[in-house]
């Protein structure tokens, strides 16, 4: 008897998903190896938020059973098929990366990035990208590793003075939010300066 192709029922695929979640290598494998193709994997979601296998597993940093959906999905898929499956969003806009971001789970990070190139510059239905997650959730390391690998550390303080104004850079991927807090501080410090001056 040969591996189910067919499109699965809902059921199956949350299944399928409950695994990813909670890491459970060992039924993924026996999964996909005995019962269901494994193209079919890219295209199990989870019915209520549309999230994936890999959203789940790299949520919880599940690395072995990130780097398992990652391989099993590129052996059974075009390199194009790959990408999208990687860059997918769920019913919010959020992407693996994304919660994997927001979790601080920087091995699963890394390897969706380095290894397979995900883009952290995608922004959900917040106008949230990967790279304002990991701030804005105080996951420092997270952070840092994405300001070092995408150059977007911000710039020194001394550089962003401009003829006594305070000036707020601008770089791919700074959120709107992250724009007017530092839009705010800057404008307080001036109004700090001048109330020193005028005393």
């Amino acid at each position: 008897m040969g591996l189910h192709t067919e499109q699965l029922e809902q059921e199956d695929q949350d299944a399928i998903i409950l695994d990813a979640r909670a890491g459970d290598l060992d039924s993924l494998k026996d999964i996909f190896h005995t019962l269901i193709s494994p193209k079919l994997l890219a295209t199990c979601k989870e019915s209520e938020s549309n999230s994936t296998a890999l959203h789940m597993a790299a949520a919880n940093g599940h690395i072995e059973t990130v780097r398992y959906i990652l391989e099993t999905v590129a052996l059974e898929n075009s390199a194009k098929e790959l990408k999208a499956f990687i860059n997918e969003a769920n019913e919010t806009g959020n992407t693996a990366l994304h919660w994997a971001s927001l979790n601080g789970k920087l091995e699963v990070v890394k390897l969706l990035c380095d290894e397979y190139e995900a883009d952290p510059f995608i922004r959900n239905k917040f106008g949230h990208d990967a790279i304002f997650e990991a701030e804005n959730s105080g996951k420092e390391e997270v952070e840092t590793y994405f300001l070092k690998k995408y150059d977007v550390e911000p710039e020194d303080d001394e550089d962003t003075q401009t003829e006594g104004k305070a000036a707020v850079q601008v770089t791919k991927g700074t959120e709107i939010e992250q724009v007017t807090k530092e839009a705010t501080e800057a404008l307080r410090e001036e109004t700090e300066k001048l109330k020193i001056n005028n005393d």
